[in-house]
């Protein structure tokens, strides 16, 4: 991303953030957003409430700077309103969670626009995290609207609905661009509202959003909780089931995906969301989170009365 040219009467936004102060580093970059770009100097230049801008942390205080923007908007983004101290205290006696908690201690949930959050996770099946940062560039680029220099918005749902499925293979969607044309033109329709999401209760919310092309539940549970700021929502991924079964099931690979939900829902209490993105960012980025794998003991092959009679 190139380099953003401010307004000098732009207002800057200043906040003092409680506990162990906020992580950007963890928090922007750990698979919740992706139009963020750090820079060599620790600030990251990126969007917020469809505004081009700048942020860092100079002390305990997030310093944020943009054309328009507000200081409600960055709280809200950065879920700076929120009560941390009694999220963190309603968690169980885990001692890994309590490992992936001071791993990054700073690390926060984010607030995204819901159409923009449903895009990135529709176009993550199968992507790493750089590579959703690329369709996301790429969408911005050929689709968003021009808003200084070399920034675009995010285009609209009515705006990718206008656009081919072709148009939307070459931002490196593949087989995705399919899902997210159809999907674009369900929101765009008003077929699906996502303003009449955010007024839901939980599970009738993430039935209105698997409605939508290329969403199953773990997608669904992405947007609940990056997006409407849902923190009983539990996305379950390769990485979260594979923290789940190596810590909590003892590598049983029989336990099946609701027995997973199950568990999360009924261990890591009302605010397990919280819970899967410090237990995701733990084992994603440090190498020696989880205990090496028990190494698989070939059975013995069984020889049956005829095989015996064969050799001999």
């Amino acid at each position: 991303m190139s380099s953003l040219s401010y307004d000098p009467d732009a207002p800057q936004v200043s906040h003092a953030l409680h506990a162990h102060g906020l992580n950007l580093d963890a928090t922007l970059a750990g698979g919740q957003a992706f139009c963020w770009r750090r820079e060599a100097t620790g600030h990251w230049r990126g969007w917020i409430d469809g505004r081009p801008c700048l942020v860092w942390m100079h002390g305990d205080a997030l310093r944020a700077v943009g054309p328009g923007l507000t200081r409600d908007a960055v709280s809200a983004y950065f879920g700076l309103d929120l009560p941390m101290a009694d999220i963190l205290a309603s968690f169980p006696s885990d001692a890994w969670l309590d490992q992936a908690r001071a791993y990054a201690p700073g690390l926060r949930i984010l607030r995204q626009d819901p159409w923009e959050t449903l895009c990135n996770f529709i176009c993550s099946s199968l992507k790493q995290i750089t590579q959703i940062e690329q369709i996301n560039h790429h969408l911005r680029r050929t689709f968003g609207e021009k808003f200084a220099d070399d920034l675009y918005t995010f285009p609209t749902a009515g705006r990718l609905a206008q656009a081919t499925e072709q148009q939307l293979r070459a931002c490196r969607l593949g087989f995705r661009a399919r899902h997210l044309h159809v999907a674009a033109r369900q929101i765009a329709s008003g077929e699906i509202s996502l303003a009449r999401i955010a007024t839901l209760p939980t599970p009738e919310a993430r039935e209105q959003l698997m409605r939508a092309r290329g969403v199953g539940e773990k997608v669904a549970n992405c947007v609940l909780l990056f997006a409407y700021g849902r923190a009983e929502a539990f996305p379950i991924d390769v990485w979260v089931e594979r923290v789940l079964r190596r810590l909590y099931f003892k590598h049983n690979s029989k336990a099946g995906h609701d027995k997973l939900r199950a568990f999360a829902h009924a261990h890591f209490g009302p605010y397990r969301g919280y819970a899967q993105q410090f237990l995701f960012h733990w084992i994603r980025t440090d190498p020696n989170a989880l205990p090496p794998e028990k190494p698989k003991t070939a059975k013995p092959r069984k020889t049956t009365a005829k095989k015996v009679e064969a050799q001999n």
